[in-house]
């Protein structure tokens, strides 16, 4: 019976001292710098909390203008506004001559494609350049089915602006 006895009290002092361990190796003090990183949970600490964003992004607006009369046009990207965005693609149109520019595509914080015929042009925006030029070349064939030709793609990316 004592030896049940003391074999249960030696148990119980084992257990006790398995939770008590830490990242240290035998010998070491806790703090030591030969102490491996510790979670924190065995000194009842409380995680650190996630950290803050030191900045925000600045969804940002493109444009892309042309004109019917002689085919050209004028396509921006990285603008703070939408207004912006329309008059720098309705001026780059006009230095090209035009007279009758008017704005065909206004997107934000995307990509956008131009493709166009001799007859026609097909705009399209979306997240990537890829389907932007995907849905656009997608749009010739199907309403056109002439030899289309990109004529513009291009993303308006966001700006990260830090605090």
């Amino acid at each position: 019976m004592t030896r049940s006895l003391l074999f249960f009290f030696a148990c119980v002092c084992l257990i006790n001292c398995a939770s008590a361990q830490t990242a240290c190796p035998a010998g070491v003090a806790p703090g030591s710098p030969q102490c491996g990183p510790d979670s924190g949970t065995s000194r009842g600490d409380i995680p650190a909390p996630a950290p803050r964003p030191t900045g925000e992004w600045i969804k940002t607006w493109g444009t892309i203008a042309g004109s019917n009369a002689t085919g050209e046009t004028g396509a921006v990207v990285g603008k703070l506004t939408r207004e912006e965005a329309e008059s720098a693609a309705l001026r780059l149109c006009r230095e090209g001559g035009a007279t009758d520019c008017k704005v065909n595509l206004v997107f934000k914080n995307q990509c956008a494609a131009l493709v166009a015929t001799a007859n026609k042009s097909f705009f399209q925006s979306a997240e990537s350049d890829s389907i932007a030029l995907r849905l656009a070349r997608s749009d010739c064939d199907k309403y056109d089915g002439g030899d289309c030709k990109v004529i513009y793609s291009g993303c308006s990316d966001p700006i990260f602006k830090k605090y």
